[in-house]
């Protein structure tokens, strides 16, 4: 099965009703060979699931609506936006999108995509398990793996 680029017209995550199939994976952002990202991790497409995307929506409805956000663009955004790596050391790592460097009694709040490793038909892949805000000072206990030049 190859996961999709987009989400369908009638996709549950607009409504935020319980997926008839959770395991129907979309395409969000992947890590390029000789990009920035695989300093820090392997190549591989970065999917989501039906089942996450129902979710975020029925969690965060409020916010991503005052943000002009749908479950979908809202991840991809993070994805695209990217500005550090981080392993948390329990096989999961973290895409952040931090802003303004704090420092650690700060209580500046970021936007965090966490990830896992996974093989999906022999070829590696990394499947978000959820996405939150995180305080600065708590992202700052993990290794660090790679920093988008960019930023």
């Amino acid at each position: 099965m190859k996961p999709l680029d987009r989400l369908p017209k009638r996709s549950n995550a607009y409504d935020g009703q319980k997926a008839h199939n959770d395991f129907t994976y979309y395409k969000v952002g992947r890590v390029e060979y000789n990009s920035w990202m695989n300093e820090g991790l392997p190549v591989g497409d970065i999917l989501i699931t039906d089942r996450e995307l129902v979710h975020i929506y029925k969690n965060h409805q409020r916010e991503l609506f005052a943000l002009g956000f749908t479950a979908f663009s809202y991840v991809k955004t993070i994805i695209s936006q990217c500005s550090e790596i981080r392993d948390d050391g329990r096989g999961a790592f973290l895409f952040i999108v931090a802003g303004e460097r704090q420092t650690g009694d700060d209580l500046e709040q970021c936007a965090v995509v966490e990830l896992e490793e996974w093989w999906f038909e022999d070829k590696r892949v990394y499947i978000i398990k959820t996405v939150r805000p995180m305080h600065w000072d708590r992202l700052l206990n993990y290794e660090l793996l790679c920093v988008n030049p960019r930023q």
